[in-house]
């Protein structure tokens, strides 16, 4: 594990963009509520948001800035105005930011391949680029688990075949940099969309007096699905040759929200999860096939964001660790975490 990339293991995921005007968490706030936390690194969604970065970097926090997809086209078109930008934006701030993600879920299905075209070429001229500037951050995409089309179980993990291609071309940008693979990993997704087959406990990391809901994988033996998720794709990277790259989580999470669609989107659940995650990934014990490692992780997320799309149900604006109270006018934490 690459863990010399970042100041902690357990960061947390930061945006405002969602927010509307009235409940806008501001640089400085954030800033101040996210070092409170113990947390020494944010992973935010643009590269764009100047005050929040320079605010994030004057309390010694760590910054990953994004490339948003809408951006990749001119990116992988080698448009000199956006490159530039980005590229003044890492130098101007190079002491605070190790790493930039280019894209976000940029091969998720529901952009319907918008992006996958672009995806290669705007890595492999943004990497060039931050050569030019004689600047050492990484670079690497965030990638959606969707990736995987086969997880189950761990050993027969194996990547989507009709995106193979791209994934194993970024595979070797991110070898060549000496940077990270990245992913997201939802339980609660996977949980919600099949209650009755994948088990709430083996979800929230509390099943280990429950051998009845553990998996058994060619000698392997899983308590959790985080770990089984992990290590599905270990063995995709492993049977196309990188299996030494590092695996980052750039998101996981457990919303507040609790509706009938989403029984389990409770506070309780999510303050158990989140904890458990951090507990997880800090212990050391890493994963069965992985193990005796820490696992860099970027909780998901900070703070609600009010005007967040809802497609995939209202749980989405309710992510956050800290929500708005609308009598004290801020932010506030809905329940505790040691992080």
């Amino acid at each position: 594990m690459n863990n010399s990339l970042f100041n902690g293991t357990v960061g947390v995921n930061f945006s405002n963009t969602f927010q509307s005007a009235a409940t806008r968490v501001s640089a400085t706030t954030a800033a101040t509520q996210i070092k409170a936390t113990g947390v020494k690194t944010v992973k935010m969604f643009t590269y764009n948001q100047a005050a929040c970065i320079s605010a994030f970097a004057k309390e010694g926090l760590e910054v990953l800035v994004d490339i948003p997809n809408g951006d990749l086209q001119a990116c992988a078109n080698n448009d000199t105005t956006t490159i530039n930008t980005i590229v003044d934006v890492l130098s101007n701030n190079a002491s605070s930011i190790p790493m930039i993600c280019v894209g976000n879920e940029p091969l998720g299905s529901w952009w319907n391949n918008a992006y996958a075209s672009y995806l290669v070429k705007a890595l492999t001229n943004i990497k060039s680029a931050i050569a030019t500037k004689g600047l050492t951050t990484k670079v690497t995409v965030p990638f959606n688990y969707a990736i995987m089309g086969n997880s189950y179980p761990p050993s027969a993990g194996a990547f989507n075949h009709g995106l193979k291609n791209t994934i194993l071309d970024i595979c070797a940008i991110l070898k060549a940099d000496n940077s990270v693979f990245m992913v997201n990993v939802y339980p609660f997704l996977t949980h919600n969309s099949q209650p009755n087959n994948i088990p709430l406990d083996y979800c929230l990391f509390t099943a280990n007096s429950n051998p009845g809901v553990w998996v058994h994988d060619n000698g392997y033996t899983y308590k959790n699905i985080f770990d089984a998720m992990y290590d599905a794709l270990l063995v995709a990277l492993e049977n196309n040759g990188y299996g030494s790259l590092p695996i980052v989580i750039g998101e996981a999470g457990w919303p507040a929200f609790a509706t009938k669609a989403y029984p389990s989107a409770t506070v309780a659940n999510a303050q158990t999860f989140n904890q458990n995650l951090i507990n997880h990934c800090k212990s050391g014990n890493g994963t069965p096939r992985n193990p005796n490692v820490e696992i860099p992780c970027f909780l998901f997320e900070m703070y609600d964001e009010n005007l967040k799309p809802t497609n995939a149900g209202a749980f989405e604006q309710h992510w956050g660790v800290y929500g708005y109270n609308t009598q004290s006018k801020n932010y506030q934490a809905k329940y505790s975490l040691t992080w």
